[in-house]
C-alpha cells in the first residue's frame, strides 16, 4: 500500500559522536543533551546500539519523550538473530524486539537486518526464506528493510522475494559494494514492495575520512545522483528514508545538509529544524 503523500527523511547514522561537539553541537553541550539538540535539525536519525542489544523500557521511554511529531528512530536488528543465531531459534528474541519498535508509537521508523558478508544463500537460504516468510506476518504492521552483503543474495530474484513479502531491499552506497539501486527500481517501477524506500550512505568506512569533524571529501556527482534517485522514488509514491555516516564525505550532518538542500530545489521537504529553545535543550 503506498503512501497518499510521500515525503523524504534524512538524518545521520547516530546521535553519539563527542567529535561532533564544537562543530555541530555547541562547544559545551554536555552528552546528555546530543539528543535534544539532534531532534531539533533532523527528523530521523539511525539506532545502531540495538545492533549490540535490544534498548530497555527506560531507554524506549527517554527515546520517545525527546521525540517531536514526525522524528523517527530506525533500529539495526540485534546481531545475535543475523550473526549469532544466523536466523535459527530466533523467534522468541525477534518477538521482544518487535515489541520494542512497537513501544516507539508514531517514533518507529523502518527498522533493518543487516547481514554479514558470509551469511550466504548457498549458507544460509532455507533459514533465510523460511525466517523472512514467518517475519513478514509477525511484523506485519512494522517498515522493515534487509541489507544483504553476499553476491549471491544481491539479485533481482531476492529483491523480489522481498518486495513479495512487503520488506525494502536496502540500498547501500558504500566502497566495494555493489550499487543495488536498478535491481531495487525493477519491483519499485512495477508497484511491487512496502510504501518506503531505506538508503544508507556510508562511504569507505575502512580507509576513507577519519576524525568525524568535516568535510574531507566532496561526493558531489553521487549526491546529484542519489537526488535523482530519490526524485524516482518519490515519484513512484514511495517515502524515502536515507542516512548519512561520517565516512561518506568526513562528517555527516554536513552531507545530510548538502543532499536535503540538493533535494529542496526539486520538492518540498518536512518542515525543520525545529524552533530550540533553551528549554527543550534542558529536557535531558
Amino acid at each position: 500500500m503506498l503512501s497518499v503523500k510521500p515525503s523524504v527523511h534524512i538524518g545521520a547514522s547516530s546521535w553519539l559522536f563527542d567529535a561532533w561537539r564544537g562543530v555541530f553541537y555547541p562547544d559545551k553541550l554536555p552528552k546528555s543533551q546530543y539528543l535534544a539538540f539532534y531532534v531539533s535539525q533532523f527528523d530521523t536519525v539511525e539506532v545502531n546500539t540495538s545492533f549490540y542489544a535490544i534498548p530497555t523500557p527506560a531507554t524506549l521511554l527517554t527515546w520517545v519523550e525527546s521525540a517531536p511529531p514526525g522524528f523517527t528512530y530506525t533500529l539495526k536488528f540485534p546481531r545475535i538473530i543475523t550473526h549469532e543465531r544466523r536466523l535459527v531459534d530466533c523467534e522468541g528474541v525477534t518477538r521482544t524486539f518487535l515489541d520494542s519498535l512497537r513501544a516507539l508509537g508514531g517514533a518507529c521508523g523502518p527498522a533493518f537486518l543487516q547481514f554479514p558478508p558470509d551469511f550466504t544463500r548457498k549458507a544460509h537460504g532455507r533459514a533465510l526464506a523460511t525466517y523472512l516468510d514467518w517475519l513478514a506476518d509477525e511484523a506485519h504492521d512494522l517498515r522493515l528493510a534487509v541489507e544483504v552483503r553476499s553476491a549471491d543474495l544481491m539479485t533481482p530474484a531476492f529483491a523480489a522475494f522481498l518486495a513479495e513479502r512487503n520488506f525494502a531491499l536496502a540500498l547501500v552506497d558504500r566502497a566495494q559494494t555493489p550499487d543495488l539501486f536498478e535491481v531495487w527500481w525493477e519491483q519499485v517501477a512495477t508497484g511491487a514492495g512496502p510504501d518506503f524506500a531505506f538508503i544508507r550512505w556510508i562511504g569507505d568506512d575502512r580507509h576513507g575520512p577519519q576524525g568525524d569533524r568535516d568535510l574531507q571529501v566532496l561526493r558531489d556527482v553521487e549526491l546529484a545522483q542519489w537526488t535523482e534517485r530519490i526524485l524516482r522514488l518519490t515519484a513512484q509514491g514511495r517515502c524515502v528514508f536515507g542516512y548519512m555516516h561520517n565516512p561518506y564525505e568526513g562528517h555527516a550532518p554536513a552531507s545530510v545538509r548538502r543532499l536535503k538542500a540538493l533535494l529542496a530545489t526539486h520538492i518540498e521537504l518536512p518542515s525543520w529544524p525545529l524552533a530550540t529553545s533553551p528549554g527543550q535543550l534542558s529536557l535531558l
